[in-house]
């Protein structure tokens, strides 16, 4: 008899956990499954919504349902016993009442590094508020009965931090989408500027992802390179809104939230990419520019650096004039040869990584092994 899995992604509905989560369902459309499992998938609308039907077949899984979290979480995860195993994508996910098996992905940095970065941005309130929230997810995570995790460097920390959950590490892989042209779909939109030099911010718009940084450093940009740098952000426009506050600066554009089949365009169209991120567990971003020979900026943090090595160029994500030193020597002092030479050596690391097909084979493996 065919043991009956849910695969959980009631809860993603930004940023990289939805692109992960998105790329992994249409992958599973290639293995074959049918015979060992009995996979139902409960998602989120913006999970359902990048799922585009051209290239999924929802038909494929027992069971296809768009649900909102709060249907099965808590006082409601006693309807999920009918299942023999949950596999939360990313959580934290409380499933109190759920008595088999509990498979959760881990990508929470505020759990696992010192936030005292982002803290500072808030009053005191907000940063006793913060920490309590992420302390609370620290405990949820702590009732999972397994954690997948991106990285060893991830699995390493959560150790020092007391997690005796049972932890397997499934490293994060560039969606097959950027291997398979015929689903690239367009962007239209004006945000880009073929005359200026455009600097994709691929990110979703939380706290810990440093984007007001952003806007100080196109300040700065702007007076010393007038009409010369174009940066784009993809969040949502009340983020942006609130981002901005008030200001009026025509080298900040914003594209919104755009879907997985979308991306490669957008490496397309832009010359860079910029991540100024304070916490971060594992960024696919930085590989999936690198595969689109796109040069990247990222924050000198460790989980960027035990990634992405030397492949990246690398500025202090407090200091503005750091990221502009970085930018001015690579867009105006490097030479043309020396540049193309280091974006292939990029290029051949990305293209060496696990591809996420193998990604989502990995996933299935633990889910049967469990």
């Amino acid at each position: 008899m065919a043991k009956k899995i849910l695969i959980n992604a009631t809860n993603l509905n930004e940023g990289g956990g939805l692109q992960v989560a998105t790329s992994f369902l249409k992958d599973l459309n290639q293995l074959d499954l049918s015979s060992q499992l009995d996979i139902s998938v409960y998602v989120s609308s913006a999970v359902d919504k990048n799922l585009e039907a051209e290239f999924f077949d929802k038909s494929y899984f027992f069971e296809y349902k768009v649900k909102h979290r709060k249907e099965i979480s808590l006082l409601n995860s006693s309807k999920l016993n009918q299942f023999d195993l949950v596999f939360t994508i990313f959580g934290p996910f409380f499933l109190p009442f759920y008595r088999k098996k509990h498979i959760c992905g881990f990508a929470q940095p505020w759990v696992i590094y010192s936030a005292k970065d982002v803290l500072r941005k808030f009053n005191f309130l907000k940063r006793c508020f913060l920490t309590f929230k992420y302390f609370l997810a620290a405990c949820i995570f702590k009732q999972a009965d397994m954690l997948l995790v991106e990285s060893n460097h991830i699995k390493e920390l959560l150790i020092k931090k007391g997690f005796a959950n049972e932890i397997e590490v499934v490293e994060n892989a560039v969606s097959s989408v950027f291997y398979n042209q015929d689903e690239w779909q367009e962007i239209n939109s004006d945000v880009f500027d073929s005359k200026k030099i455009n600097i994709g911010v691929l990110s979703g718009g939380y706290p810990h992802k440093n984007l007001d940084f952003i806007v100080k450093l196109a300040i700065n940009l702007e007076n010393d390179y007038p009409n010369t740098f174009n940066f784009i952000f993809t969040i949502k426009s009340d983020q942006f809104i609130e981002l901005m506050q008030g200001l009026q600066i025509s080298s900040l554009q914003n594209l919104g939230p755009i879907k997985i089949y979308q991306c490669p365009d957008f490496y397309c169209q832009i010359d860079a990419i910029i991540l100024p991120s304070l916490l971060e567990c594992f960024s696919i971003t930085p590989y999936e520019a690198m595969l689109m020979k796109k040069v990247v900026f990222l924050s000198d943090r460790d989980f960027f650096k035990k990634n992405c090595f030397s492949y990246a160029k690398y500025f202090d994500p407090l200091t503005v004039s750091s990221a502009i030193d970085l930018i001015e020597n690579w867009f105006f002092n490097a030479d043309s040869i020396d540049r193309d030479k280091q974006l292939d050596l990029a290029y051949r690391y990305a293209k060496k990584q696990i591809n996420s097909v193998e990604k989502s084979r990995r996933y299935i493996q633990i889910i049967r092994n469990s």
